[in-house]
């Protein structure tokens, strides 16, 4: 029979060790809550820069855009950029991202955001669900990954996405989407809806019209199309 050396013996053990720690990895967790708020009835535009977390943005009637930050991270720390900010041209601008990241485990960031509803919204997200509703202006969206739910929002919706599941409804303008992976879900528009789709079902009903840009894979299914 083979003899095993301690030193081999020692490294199997350790290797285990390790192996045991990675699978174990400490979470994040919520390390603080920041709470932002810009004045100002002039605010006609928010550009959001979003790195990982959830995102949750609705309009009101307020006069001023109000954030709501929570902070996870594996240690505490003052390792992450939360600003908001005028952009000098009577709008507004929200970064909010972490720079520190583990094996295997990120730090992130949920954003609860209130706007005025005639604000126009455009987001550069990183990864993460994003749920907004009532806006009474354009929103443009470039999303990494994640999934997205818009709903009742009167101007026109722009939608560049990497991966994550669409589901937009009750849309006063026109809806563009160009989409990477995931099903898409488009219902009561009362303009146009153009898909550019890579993979995944595309499902659109009660629109004034659909264009099928370009398509990889997945059912279509139309209803309700007006023209």
């Amino acid at each position: 029979m083979p003899v095993i050396s301690n030193f081999y013996r020692s490294t199997a053990i350790v290797f285990v060790g390790l192996l045991i720690g990675a699978c174990s990895l400490t979470q994040p967790t919520l390390q603080d809550t920041v709470e932002l708020e810009l004045a100002g009835p002039a605010n006609t535009s928010l550009q959001i820069e979003a790195g990982a977390g959830r995102l949750v943005l609705e309009g009101d009637d307020g006069d001023s855009i109000r954030v709501k930050a929570e902070i996870y991270q594996t240690v505490a720390s003052d390792d992450y950029r939360l600003e908001l900010d005028p952009d000098g041209n009577q709008g507004a601008r929200l970064i909010a991202e972490t720079t520190s990241s583990g094996f295997g485990v990120s730090d992130y960031i949920d954003l609860s955001i209130l706007v005025p509803s005639t604000v126009r919204i455009s987001i550069d997200d990183g990864s993460g669900s994003m749920r907004i509703r009532n806006l009474g202006t354009s929103l443009d969206i470039d999303d990494g990954s994640g999934s997205l739910e818009i709903s009742s929002v009167e101007g026109d919706i722009t939608i560049d996405d990497g991966s994550g599941s669409l589901t937009i409804e009750n849309v006063g303008g026109d809806v563009m989407i160009i989409d990477g992976s995931g099903s898409i879900t488009v219902i009561d528009v009362a303009g146009t809806v153009s898909v550019d789709d890579g993979s995944g079902s595309i499902t659109v009903r009660n629109a004034q019209d659909f264009r099928l840009l370009d398509d990889g894979s997945g059912s279509v299914n139309l209803s309700g199309i007006r023209n």
